[in-house]
Parts: structure tokens; sequence; C-alpha cells
């Protein structure tokens, strides 16, 4: 009788051939159907579900015992060429999030076919967007761990992030002469843009602790008897700030602007102590780090899925996360392989 033994993914060969291929939010189809294409042959059970994610099943086991991770396949727009050179793996996604969801499969790869519960990878359609495959996700049975893949360096463990409100803001006013006395629907709103970042600014040493308002795009129409003025507008906000009280004050800030909110999601923490952030901890110390813990500016699924869920959770992956975003996002290949060391062993001990 021959034995066949897997040796699970590698994860600079996955995670170079997922940077190969763009996935931009709302486009992420090709990128989707080779990973698919691989993971299939890795031995994992996947396929994509209606709301586009990609579902990767390893073992049998009860649904409402399993162990999730789940990172996302989209990114955000700028290219980055792809190349390896003097230990990193530069590309769009090396860093946000496919370099923590390759490190992820590989360590899933890696435990025995039948674990004996279930262990799904989900590679979320678009964490950079409105989050819909996540809140789509949140209809499921939850799990009973949960880590969400997100970089923090591979000793880093992320405990908490900010919510955030982003909403569009209108303003329409009688068409004038730009030469005439009278301000223009633009001149209204710039001015209460400056007047409501002024007004919800909070100070605080840390920047996890203050209420932030971004102005992300402001745009005009004209039609000849009227004008309108709109902006895309986005709030962060800290523990112990309600999503309802930023647009409570918002509205009174804003004045007869019109408001339309197109997605939120409340702060979210989650303590040191529970199972899934000391598997991580532990992991982390038996491959030679001493563990730390951060708390994050930004958002992530974790905002979205908690709630709905409540079970034991943690945000974990290898990667600089400063490099977000930047044209200068690359991942360290050492960094990469250490992360999938920890994530294997953080699921073995968490089974």
């Amino acid at each position: 009788m021959s034995v066949v033994i897997t040796t699970g993914l590698e994860p600079l060969a996955l995670l170079n051939d997922l940077v190969r291929i763009p996935s931009v939010t709302g486009d992420v189809d090709a990128a989707a159907a080779r990973l698919l294409e691989v993971v299939a042959d890795a031995g994992f059970d996947a396929h994509r579900d209606i709301a586009g994610n990609v579902v990767m099943t390893w073992g049998e086991g009860a649904a409402d015992d399993e162990i999730l991770l789940l990172g996302h396949l989209d990114t955000v727009p700028g290219e980055i060429a792809v190349r390896h050179d003097d230990g990193r793996l530069h590309g769009r996604g090396t860093v946000d999030a496919k370099g923590p969801l390759a490190a992820a499969l590989t360590a899933v790869s890696r435990l025995p076919r039948n674990p004996g519960r279930r262990v799904t990878v989900i590679a979320a359609c678009d964490e950079e967007g409105a989050s819909l495959g996540a809140r789509h996700l949140c209809s499921r049975i939850g799990p009973t761990h949960l880590v969400v893949l997100e970089p923090s360096g591979w000793d880093t463990v992320t405990t908490a992030y900010r919510g955030c409100v982003r909403v569009t803001v209108t303003v329409r006013r009688s068409t004038t002469h730009h030469a005439g006395p009278f301000a223009g629907a633009a001149d209204v709103l710039v001015a209460l843009l400056g007047d409501a970042q002024r007004a919800l600014h909070r100070d605080a040493e840390r920047a996890v602790d203050r209420v932030q308002m971004r102005v992300n795009a402001l745009n005009t129409h004209e039609d000849g008897s009227s004008e309108r003025a709109d902006a895309a507008i986005e709030v962060r906000i800290p523990g112990g700030v309600a999503v309802d009280a930023i647009l409570a004050q918002l509205s009174g800030l804003l004045g007869d602007a019109h408001l339309k909110v197109v997605s939120a999601c409340e702060p979210v923490a989650v303590s040191r102590g529970n199972p899934v952030a000391r598997a991580l901890a532990r992991a982390i110390t038996v491959a030679g780090g001493r563990p730390r813990y951060t708390t994050k500016t930004g958002t992530s699924d974790l905002n979205v899925v908690l709630p709905a869920w409540g079970c034991a959770a943690a945000v974990y992956g290898p990667g600089d996360c400063s490099l977000d975003h930047t044209p200068r996002e690359s991942i360290d290949v050492g960094e990469l392989r250490r992360g999938a060391d920890v994530l294997e062993a953080a699921v073995r001990s968490l089974r």
C-alpha cells in the first residue's frame, strides 16, 4: 500500500501567484478563479458563495464547531510591479491582505486532512469596499474560534479597531453668477465640512483614541437653474463612541445639507485573554518572538462579523501594516513564513 504524504502549500509561491492577478475591489473574479484552482489541488473543498467570497474548507466537522480564518482577496487600486529581491516580495496586496491569506492557507494545508473539526479559510470579496462579503457571512452559523487575517507583524496580535461612518453630504442652491456676492453650493458645503471637522475633533495622545473626519471626494454639478455640491466623508470613531451619536452630531452640524449613510460599523475590541489571542501569543513565543498587542486606527471585517457571532477572536497576519495602500507595499519573505508557522501552531492548539 502506498502512502501519500502531503506537505502543504508554500507561502511565497502561493502569494507570488495571487499578487500577479490584480483584484481591485469589484473586480476579483480572475483572482478568485485562480485561488479556487490552487486550493482544490491542495486538497481543500472550495467554492464561491453568492456574495463572491471564496470559501475553503479543510476537514469535516459540525458547522457549529469551527475554526474560521477570515481574510480578503480584494485590494485597493494602484499597480505595483511584482518582483522578488533582497528577501522581499513586492506587489499590490502582498501586505493587505493576500500575504496573511497565503500564510493562513499554508498553515491549514499542513494540518491532518481530517483534523477532527472543521477548519475554514474565507477570502472575502470586498473588505476594502463596503464589506458586503463579510455582511453576507453574518447570516451563517458563527464559528467557535475566529482569526481575522490582517497584517500586524508576525509577532503582534491586533485586539481592537476604531469604527467608521461613511456618508455622502449634499448641498443644493439656485445657480448664481460666479462673480456675484452669493455663496455657491460648493462654498456652503466646504464651510460646513470645515466646521464639522473642527467640532468633531477630539484631542488624544493616541491616534486610536481620536475622532477623525476626512473628506474623500468633492464634486459639483450645474444644470443652468440649480447647482449641487456633493462630498464623500468618513468619520473614524474610537471605542466608547457610538455610530448613532456621531450621525446625530453630524446631522446637527451640517444644517440643511442632505446626509446619506453609505456604511457604518461600530468600534470593536476583544480580550487579550480570549482563547484565540492566547493561542496566537503562545505560537509567537514558540516561534522565538515576544508577543505584542496593538489597536488599529482603521477598520477590518472584524468590525462587521464579531457583533453578529460573538465568538472568541483576534486579528493576526504577517506584514508591516504601515505599507498598506502605499506604492511601497511589500513583505519580508522570512516574516511571511514565520507568520504561516505561527498560524499553524495556533490552529493546532485550538483543536
